[in-house]
């Protein structure tokens, strides 16, 4: 493939770059279960997110971050900070120290994102932006399976827009734990993502169909709460005889927390 693209900027929370009856029929007990189940998950999903929205939070990790590209700016870079998120009163604050590029000593304070081919920011409160009790208005669900990830069990939930939901707006679908309506994982819808128009575009005049993978993972639990072990997403092409490539890619570990505070506060609605 030849000629060059516009950088793909990445996600939500990374992505900035995711039972009709017959007439006369009266459902079965099966089918009043389902949606019933989706509820109940939806309403632990909703008190959830705002606890994490609510939550004042002081927390320290190593970030490593891998950014490879092919075709725009070809490079494979691996940067390593020492990130810190503060959340207090509401406001919000990520800070990144620079430890090292491709294993070469920066010690960069308040370093910017260096990376060329994606942005991201504000990786854990993926989840509240489609099931918060506010979100979940604008989405439709639905229940699509179950799974395991890293042992513990999952509820697949698919999200997408309402039709009067314009605006952009990422969705996919959710891994939920059940018995707490947490979120283990997010795999992000292709459509759903920042310059999904334009790349789908160049991809088409190029004679190749567009195909974007991306997830964040949430595998580190404290109070309750979860947050991000991995954030991960590839741009790639796939041509008329399949063969499949990767334009750019970037991968987003993080590990070695350090939590300093870890405070949730709900406040129930009492049934009317």
């Amino acid at each position: 493939m030849t000629g060059q693209q516009k950088p793909m900027v990445s996600h939500c929370g990374i992505l900035i770059f995711l039972a009709l009856f017959s007439i006369g029929r009266q459902p079965n007990t099966r089918e009043q279960a389902v949606p019933s189940r989706l509820a109940a998950i939806l309403k632990k999903s909703g008190e959830y997110c705002q606890r994490l929205d609510n939550a004042a939070l002081d927390f320290v990790c190593l970030e490593e971050v891998t950014e490879m590209a092919r075709y725009y700016t070809p490079h494979t870079d691996i940067y390593l900070y020492d990130y810190q998120f503060i959340r207090k009163d509401q406001e919000t604050r990520e800070k990144r120290n620079l430890v090292s590029v491709n294993g070469e000593k920066a010690n960069i304070r308040d370093s910017s994102l260096n990376t060329v081919m994606f942005q991201y920011k504000n990786v854990l409160f993926g989840p509240v932006g489609l099931l918060s009790k506010a979100w979940q208005a604008y989405h439709d669900f639905q229940l699509v399976g179950e799974d395991t990830i890293n042992k513990e069990k999952a509820v697949v939930v698919e999200a997408t827009p309402k039709p009067f939901l314009t605006t952009p707006h990422c969705y996919g679908k959710i891994w939920i734990r059940e018995d707490d309506g947490s979120v283990l994982k997010i795999v992000w819808d292709q459509r759903s993502l920042g310059n999904f128009q334009s790349a789908d575009e160049w991809a088409k005049i190029h004679d190749a169909a567009l195909q974007i993978t991306a997830y964040s993972e949430y595998g580190f639990e404290k109070n309750g709460l979860r947050f991000p072990s991995r954030s991960y997403t590839e741009n790639a092409y796939i041509e008329k005889d399949r063969r499949k490539l990767v334009n750019a890619e970037i991968s987003i570990l993080y590990k070695n927390y350090k939590f300093f505070t870890v405070e949730t506060e709900i406040k129930y609605e009492s049934a009317s």
